[in-house]
């Protein structure tokens, strides 16, 4: 059996299949647009040949991966009209639930930049790496996304 950073295809499925259903969801819109992304990620991996040097490697390479297969995907001919929010997509915790609509409003780069630094704990230095971004940009574009933020959750109340 195939392994990558000493854990086995199976196990790499149960542990980031939700955060990468999660980052293709807040990237496509679209739940199985998302779930398509993320089986072609895992197609990916299983044609990976280089070793990756630790877990969180293969995790921040899974999640770079997923982000540039949504970009693909923007550029494809199957992009169609996305479908609202809806109840299928419940398998998001409760207190993400509440901002999940407001992000949505967010074009997809500011998406990502949110998702990463506030969900998955990235630095903007680590973000910055898996979006092939400088640190400066990334730290302006975080700060810009939070004003826009708060000006549509002002709006919004």
């Amino acid at each position: 059996m195939k392994t990558f950073a000493g854990l086995r295809v199976h196990e790499i499925v149960q542990t980031y299949s939700d955060t990468l259903i999660r980052v293709a969801v807040q990237q496509t819109k679209n739940m199985s647009e998302a779930e398509d992304i993320v089986q072609d990620v895992y197609m990916t991996l299983m044609r990976q040949k280089k070793p990756f040097d630790n877990e969180s490697h293969l995790k921040a390479w899974l999640i770079k991966v997923t982000f540039n297969k949504c970009k693909d995907y923007f550029k494809s001919s199957r992009v169609k009209k996305t479908i609202p929010i809806t109840e299928e997509m419940t398998f998001i915790a409760k207190e993400e639930q509440m901002v999940l609509p407001e992000i949505f409003e967010l074009e997809p780069q500011e998406r990502a930049i949110v998702y990463l630094y506030y969900y998955e704990g990235y630095t903007t230095a680590e973000i910055g790496d898996l979006l092939e971004m400088k640190v400066n940009t990334v730290g302006s574009k975080l700060r810009r996304v939070r004003l826009k933020l708060r000006t549509i959750l002002e709006e919004g109340s």
